[in-house]
């Protein structure tokens, strides 16, 4: 193979290019990387020159214009080395399959070297290296529709890994460790756990499990051992892709309770997270705000802290760290250490923000954005509810005195003021899964003529929490809905044109706000 690619760029160089990329220095030489990428752009501009010289020919023929002999015998060798390199394009099309395995197998050996600095992968080893062998079929399909679905390289690793984890987590998923186990148990089934194992010997089994107790218990005690160790194998995988990400660049810092957490999150959770979460920025806000990312300020300043789970921190510690972002100012862009982001499911909330931030900062209504992001594209764990946490760490709030208990037990007990709060932590990817609408625009499409009392009342402009505490008390009544707001719930809709129109107009609805 070696030979066929050397004597292909030897007939390449034969035809005497000379707008062509040079040859790779000596120090590109010493880089196998950097010599792949120089032959493959030496190949591809020479491809393209030959190209343009066949349209250049075909265009002389074309025309009344005389070529004289040297140029037609010129012409007629180089159709015969190009018609030469027929064969070889074929094999070059059998190396470009080589290439990717290769190039897969290199991107497996690199996500598995991530999640191996994993507590899962140093108890349970040899068990995640089987199922990695046995899942290679499905990891080489996710990364092949990753790969063909990227339009930036620089994000494939992470969203091969987010979603190898997706798949890893879902029931079902592509690596749901469910179907291997169950092989397994299939395999390994023999005297006396068949059921359809008839000698005599299993009847006497059968027997012993009803007469005699140690015999019974033995039999239990080795059934729960089993089920607890598959409990334990299964959680290493999860915690397996959950390391991939943590130490992946530019990949999500996932709430996720790790083996050596004791905040179980998820057993607080109440309801699952809402299709959609929005949240209102300028250029005033903290972090990194844009169409590609939303980033906490710690994200900004600390990368590498800002991969820190707030869940894998001491829980005195990560008390302090939730209270210090809700009380932290709005003004400027907040204290270094904040690695939260805050989300809504009420896009009530959202707008009257947004209307405050205006009146407040004298911010421009066309810098003032809303984005709203589709959380079914996301990992479980990219976000959590402020309930569920403060929930989680009710006995470490339980401690402290004066005004830091106040705030929590006003934010979990006063309904009033439960707005949906959702939080990130780190680096959000948003590209593709997100949708944007200023301020501007969605009133230049109805939303004060849908809902004048966002516009008519001064008082309303200035407050915000117990502005939307109002409004959610004056909405809250029974009413008709005309087809004139549905109209301009229709025409608010197409601000977020990225999603389904239908799921916006339920958002945009008066019912739907008041929630």
């Amino acid at each position: 193979m070696t030979d066929n690619i050397v004597a292909l760029t030897n007939s390449v160089n034969s035809l005497e290019i000379t707008d062509t990329t040079s040859e790779a220095d000596d120090q590109t030489s010493d880089n196998p990387a950097l010599v792949i990428q120089a032959s493959i752009t030496l190949l591809e501009s020479s491809t393209k020159f030959v190209a343009s010289q066949e349209r250049r020919a075909r265009s002389l023929a074309d025309s009344t214009n005389i070529v004289d002999s040297l140029y037609i015998n010129d012409l007629y060798s180089g159709y015969k080395k190009v018609t030469g390199l027929a064969e070889e394009i074929r094999i070059l099309s059998e190396t470009a399959d080589n290439f990717k395995d290769a190039a897969q197998d290199c991107l497996f050996a690199y996500l598995v070297s991530l999640g191996s600095r994993s507590a899962a992968w140093v108890s349970e080893k040899s068990f995640l290296q089987d199922l990695l062998s046995h899942f290679v079929v499905e990891l080489k399909d996710i990364s092949r529709y990753v790969l063909d679905h990227s339009k930036d390289e620089t994000q494939v690793l992470w969203k091969i890994a987010e979603e190898c984890y997706n798949q890893a987590t879902n029931c079902p998923g592509m690596l749901n460790p469910g179907d291997y186990f169950d092989k397994h148990r299939e395999a390994a089934f023999e005297w006396p756990y068949d059921l359809e194992y008839e000698p005599a010997e299993y009847y006497e089994h059968e027997n012993l499990l009803n007469v005699d107790e140690d015999y019974a218990r033995e039999f239990h005690d080795q059934n729960e051992e089993r089920a607890e160790r598959a409990a334990r194998q299964e959680q290493s995988w999860v915690e397996f892709w959950v390391a991939v990400l943590d130490n992946c660049p530019s990949g999500p810092t996932l709430f996720y309770p790790r083996a050596s957490s004791n905040t179980k999150i998820w057993e607080f959770e109440t309801t699952a997270t809402p299709r959609y979460l929005f949240r209102t920025f300028d250029q005033k806000s903290s972090g990194r705000n844009d169409d590609c990312v939303i980033a906490s300020t710690m994200a900004v300043m600390s990368l590498q802290d800002s991969r820190i789970d707030l869940l894998s921190l001491p829980k005195n510690q990560a008390t302090s760290i939730l209270h210090a972002h809700l009380t932290k100012s709005c003004w400027g862009s907040g204290a270094a250490s904040d690695n939260l982001m805050s989300w809504t499911s009420s896009l009530l909330f959202a707008i009257q923000y947004a209307i405050w931030r205006r009146d407040t900062f004298k911010s421009n209504p066309e810098d003032i954005r809303i984005c709203a992001i589709d959380t079914m594209k996301f990992p479980r764990g990219q976000f959590v509810q402020d309930l569920s946490l403060i929930t989680a760490y009710q006995q470490e709030i339980e401690n402290l005195e004066g005004r830091e208990k106040n705030l929590f037990q006003l934010r979990r007990d006063d309904t009033r003021y439960h707005n949906g709060e959702y939080f990130s932590q780190g680096t959000v990817n948003i590209a593709g899964r997100s949708s944007m609408a200023s301020l501007k625009s969605l009133k230049g499409f109805g939303l004060f003529k849908l809902y004048p009392e966002f516009d008519v009342e001064m008082m309303g402009k200035s407050r915000w929490t117990n502005r939307v505490r109002d409004l959610r008390l004056v909405w809250s009544k029974e009413q008709n809905t005309t087809t004139e707001e549905i109209q301009f719930a229709s025409s608010v809709a197409m601000c977020f044109n990225d999603f389904k129109k239908p799921d916006m107009m339920l958002y945009s609805y008066r019912s739907r706000l008041a929630k």
